[in-house]
């Protein structure tokens, strides 16, 4: 299980590189598209030149959010419209987010506010909000302040690495170096976070996702068949749309029956509500978990 929540943390460090990479490639690829539009006569479009920092940020967003956005449907390899409608709804959600907060450290410098403080702000307040935006879609399970507070930090640090890149003139074509690790710090400090307070886990036992782990770093969970479920159990057979809870309390954690139409069994006897304890065996329709401590 360290093992499984080291990996979880280089995961969630490397998709944040990928979403730096990604932030990059849209940036290139969005300025290259308006100055030939524009040079082929069509007007209004040289506004996006005059604030280039504030439409840098909204297509760093849309990167940086649409794979933070699906980090855990990749994670739990959920089906391809689950995850591509994640991603769609982070890259919208991010490229706003990528607009206002960098909107917001343009304003700063019109208002004779330091340069760097102002982008520094604009790459905190973009971590905050786009790990907020996660958390708001997984309310049903919780915000988790600390996490977004970490996305905040892990922003911040990586504007002062974009700033010392940029400073030292090192940081790649169009600030490639710089968007890179500044997405990696952003999705390190989250991983980083969520591996410290991941202390127990549900271990698949049965059928088609046989071996697979979810690891509980929250303080509530669901489980069902449906999509908005946080632990999605697919292809077996008596499993509800949203079948049962998992929630820590007293530092404790209990799981809860949230269908009377159907079971929960814990150790083949059928529960309610009941504390559970490390080797616990969790039958929720034909699939069966085993509940560990770590």
């Amino acid at each position: 299980m360290f093992f499984m929540k080291s990996i979880r943390t280089l995961y969630y460090s490397t998709i944040g590189l990928l979403g730096g990479l990604c932030g990059w490639a849209l940036m290139q690829s969005g300025f290259h598209v308006f100055d030939a539009l524009s040079a082929a006569g069509i007007p209004g479009l040289n506004i996006v030149r005059l604030n280039e920092f504030i439409y840098e940020g909204a297509l760093i967003g849309l990167g940086l959010g649409m794979v933070l956005q699906a980090r855990v449907s990749l994670w739990y390899h959920h089906d391809l419209v689950h995850i591509m409608s994640k991603m769609l709804y982070g890259a919208v959600v991010g490229s706003a987010t990528g607009l206002f907060c960098f909107g917001l450290g343009h304003f700063m410098q019109i208002w004779q506010i330091s340069p760097i403080l102002s982008r520094l702000t604009s790459w905190t307040l973009l971590g905050l909000f786009i790990v907020g935006t996660t958390e708001f879609v997984r309310s049903h399970s919780g915000i988790f302040w600390p996490r977004i507070i970490s996305g905040g930090i892990g922003g911040f640090i990586g504007g002062v690495i974009f700033e010392l890149l940029m400073l030292y003139q090192i940081s790649g074509p169009g600030h490639l170096y710089g968007l890179i690790l500044a997405g990696f710090s952003i999705s390190l400090l989250i991983g980083l976070y969520e591996y410290r307070v991941t202390s127990f886990a549900l271990r698949v036992l049965s059928s088609k996702q046989e071996g697979q782990i979810f690891l509980l770093d929250q303080n509530k969970f669901t489980l069902g068949y449906g999509s908005q479920n946080d632990f999605i159990l697919n292809g077996y057979a008596e499993v509800c749309n949203l079948h049962a809870h998992i929630y820590k309390k007293d530092n404790q954690v209990f799981i809860e029956n949230t269908d009377a139409a159907n079971e929960v069994l814990v150790n083949y006897r059928q529960i309610d509500q009941q504390s559970m304890k490390k080797g616990d065996v969790i039958k929720i329709g034909t699939a069966q978990l085993q509940y560990y401590e770590i």
